[in-house]
């Protein structure tokens, strides 16, 4: 006999915990990915993800990572040798940069250190030195420091000089306001295994029709057969009709999960589905501080799905093997500049209710205690708790 695996709680920035009726869903024998039956299916799920973007505009379901995803937007719209400018002030915001430079742009980095922001006016200032730059991308929640971007305000300034504008909402999506058309995103990345709490391996696309517009008329194409918009624009365009509007096989199963997901969270009310992760999140940051920990963001621009503390001194390694081997709570650890500095506590979906977070707190209290940190184990808890009655 082997031995006996404990499924942890997923208390990380994604994948995260996936409610049973979701389970359920992608328990079913698979959907062939093509066929009237499939066709209904495809299409009320891009409807569905499309209320969560708030956009008119054409959604795809991408068969893949986020990061492939926000690749074929650059690759897309940004010419090799055209420049981009990249909003970063973390792991993931350097992860687009990486990629446009793979891509031959000519990147612009706009950089402000981890925890903080870069401020409207910093990128005003940028656009009146390069004056040729033809797209904007920013991360919308970097998950590395747990800083929630001023994307309304980079959106303004991206209209203004005619940029195309490209938003990572991977960590974000179903659980923060996105309004993709009044916020002049023309190309917008979600995700269906973190905030939604749906399983893992397809990202949601809001695609603006400016997009659409601009592939038609452009004169050179994509390095890439598969991230090439034309061709998915020539598959919608022929195939949609036998519920096959992509080039390639698509995993139905993640679809069907996604629709559920998609389904929950909107019957919950995106209202109120946004102000529990703000709630959550909050009270969370409260209980944390109450333990004398740091967060890594200000108060102002904090993350609803995702927190990073700073750990005391040579114990983050420890803090997160502690919680998942007596708590069985997986956290996960700092990374680019944060790496073995701080820990991450993700509450999204699912996991951003007092059921899990509660556990979490208690788990984290503890294991500070048994690794030699002053704590009122109590204190935390109530914390969280006066916060989240208010």
């Amino acid at each position: 006999m082997g031995k006996s695996l404990r499924r942890p709680i997923l208390m990380i920035p994604g994948p995260t915990e996936v409610p049973h009726e979701v389970l359920a869903s992608v328990s079913m024998p698979v959907y062939p990915h093509y066929g009237r039956d499939w066709a209904e299916i495809y299409e009320e799920t891009t409807k569905l993800a499309a209320q969560l973007f708030n956009t008119s505009g054409e959604v795809i379901i991408f068969p893949g990572p986020g990061s492939a995803a926000l690749e074929m937007g650059i690759a897309n719209l940004i010419a090799p040798g055209e420049k981009i400018i990249v909003i970063s002030n973390g792991f993931f915001g350097d992860r687009i940069d990486e990629i446009a430079h793979h891509l031959g742009c000519r990147v612009v980095s706009l950089k402000a250190d981890y925890g903080r922001v870069v401020e409207p006016r910093e990128l005003e200032e940028t656009l009146k030195i390069h004056r040729d730059v033809k797209g904007l991308a920013v991360v919308h929640n970097e998950t590395s420091t747990g800083v929630k971007n001023p994307i309304i305000a980079y959106g303004r300034i991206a209209k203004e000089h005619n940029l195309f504008y490209i938003v990572d909402a991977i960590s974000s999506y179903g659980a923060v306001e996105l309004q993709v058309d009044d916020w002049g995103i023309d190309y917008c990345v979600g995700y269906a295994g973190k905030a939604l709490s749906s399983v893992p391996g397809i990202a949601p696309v809001a695609i603006g029709p400016e997009v659409f517009r601009f592939i038609e008329d452009r004169e050179w194409k994509p390095s890439s057969w598969f991230l090439d918009l034309t061709v998915w624009k020539n598959y919608m365009d022929k195939w949609r009709p036998i519920g096959h509007p992509y080039p390639s096989t698509v995993p139905t199963h993640s679809i069907v999960g996604l629709r559920e997901a998609l389904k929950i969270a909107l019957n919950e009310g995106l209202e109120k589905r946004y102000e529990r992760h703000e709630k959550m999140a909050a009270g969370f940051r409260k209980a944390v501080k109450a333990m004398g920990l740091e967060v890594v963001a200000p108060e102002e621009y904090a993350s609803p799905t995702v927190t990073a503390v700073r750990s005391p001194e040579g114990l983050s390694s420890k803090i997160i093997r502690e919680m998942l081997e007596k708590f069985n709570v997986m956290v996960s650890g700092g990374l680019g500049q944060l790496e073995g500095k701080c820990f991450r506590v993700g509450h999204m979906g699912l996991t951003a209710t007092p059921h899990y977070i509660v556990y979490t707190i208690s788990a984290l209290a503890r294991t500070l205690k048994n690794l030699g940190v002053k704590v009122d184990e109590y204190r935390p808890i109530e914390e969280f708790y006066k916060h989240i009655e208010k």
